[in-house]
């Protein structure tokens, strides 16, 4: 955006030049260097090619080396606007205007609010501001909150033109499940998700986020003590969007739990945090406890603790072996149904079923029923001889 210089800082310095240089002693022969100038207030404004506001900063008190063109400012607060309409509020403890506006070094507690309905707050120890080329450049302790995130890492640039923050040297994206307001009130305890990346590109007015590096993140489900292990999971890549909170981890993916003794290892899954739901075209292996499942496509809905595997079912677990073309299985309850020419074996009296239709409950004390519409159902088991009296 190309922007007309301001003169606000010379108009004001302007009449006190010239008193100065009335009330010089002819006699002096040194030339001394002279006191910076302090203002009761410091107001510099920008404006665009349409005359519209740019950008604003304001003090109530700085001190202004006249050789140097740098004022100290103390408590400046600014504005950035887009369109002419006011879109970030910006504030900091100590502020170095250099070059009435060029570049603005900004020291101590930086906030940077968006203002609207979507709330963003960017933090941080030292920062510049550069008005000409709307670049915030944080080098010091970057961390940017939305409702239900921060985003921090050891270095950021935030581009107010494109809403764009990016995040360098090894960023971390934690995660709370409740919501919360950035710009009154930050969230309280630790949080449920937390994932790292090697870099991260976040448009906060939109909620799109793009990673790049391998992804590594922690979560600690609602409820769990923080003595007990928490979820683990390794993936390539993360993208999403933290407004709509819906994601997609790159493959491999790689997700572990000891304390239920899960796991799954697969190829790229997406991910709906308020349906709570993951699903996966891919390949995948699955542990729940003992037991084992397999096939191509997993669907699995937590509100409903259910997985659906599209193609290839394979169900083990100790005494049963269930192969499917397609399987549902609920492990809060344990029924399962699967379609599709599909198999069932048993261990106890060697039981094997074959059909196209399957609904029960699996387990030892569960029950089975195979049906197969339209044709006949199949079942092989051993008897075991009845004991007798006398030996035979």
């Amino acid at each position: 955006m190309n922007r007309t210089p301001c003169r606000t800082a010379a108009a004001l310095l302007l009449p006190v030049l010239l008193l100065a240089a009335g009330c010089q002693r002819e006699t002096k022969t040194v030339e001394e260097p002279s006191p910076p100038f302090v203002f009761r207030s410091l107001d510099l404004r920008q404006q665009d090619r349409q005359g519209r506001p740019a950008w604003q900063l304001r003090s109530p008190e700085a001190r202004y080396d006249l050789r140097r063109r740098v004022a100290q400012a103390r408590d400046p607060e600014g504005v950035i606007y887009a369109n002419g309409q006011p879109l970030y509020r910006l504030s900091a403890t100590r502020g170095t205007v250099i070059n009435d506006g060029e570049a603005i070094l900004l020291e101590g507690q930086i906030r940077v609010d968006r203002l609207g309905d979507q709330p963003l707050q960017i933090r941080a120890s030292r920062a510049r501001w550069l008005p000409r080329r709307d670049r915030l450049i944080i080098d010091r302790a970057p961390e940017a909150f939305d409702r239900q995130n921060r985003l921090s890492a050891r270095r950021a640039i935030f581009k107010f033109d494109k809403g764009l923050l990016e995040m360098r040297g090894r960023p971390r994206l934690q995660h709370w499940a409740r919501s919360f307001d950035p710009r009154h009130a930050l969230p309280a305890g630790p949080p449920e998700t937390l994932l790292t990346v090697d870099r991260a590109d976040w448009y906060p007015g939109t909620g799109v986020l793009e990673t790049r590096g391998l992804v590594r993140g922690t979560r600690r489900p609602a409820g769990r003590p923080a003595d007990r292990p928490a979820q683990t999971l390794i993936a390539g890549s993360l993208s999403g969007n933290t407004i709509q909170q819906r994601y997609t981890l790159g493959s491999p993916v790689r997700f572990e739990d000891p304390v239920e003794g899960n796991a799954l290892t697969t190829g790229s899954v997406a991910i709906d945090l308020p349906a709570q739901r993951a699903s996966t075209d891919a390949a995948f292996q699955g542990r729940r406890g003992s037991l084992q499942a397999s096939g191509v496509g997993l669907d699995v809905d937590g509100k409903q603790q259910q997985a659906t595997i599209a193609a290839g079912c394979r169900i083990e677990q100790p005494g049963e072996n269930l192969r499917a073309e397609r399987c549902q299985w609920n492990w809060s309850t344990q029924d399962v149904e699967a379609d599709g020419p599909l198999e069932l074996r048993r261990s106890s009296n060697d039981q094997l079923t074959r059909g196209t239709r399957l609904r029960g409950r699996l387990g030892n004390d569960g029950t089975i029923e195979v049906s197969a519409p339209g044709g006949r159902v199949v079942s092989r088991f051993r008897a075991r001889p009845a004991r007798s009296a006398s030996p035979r």
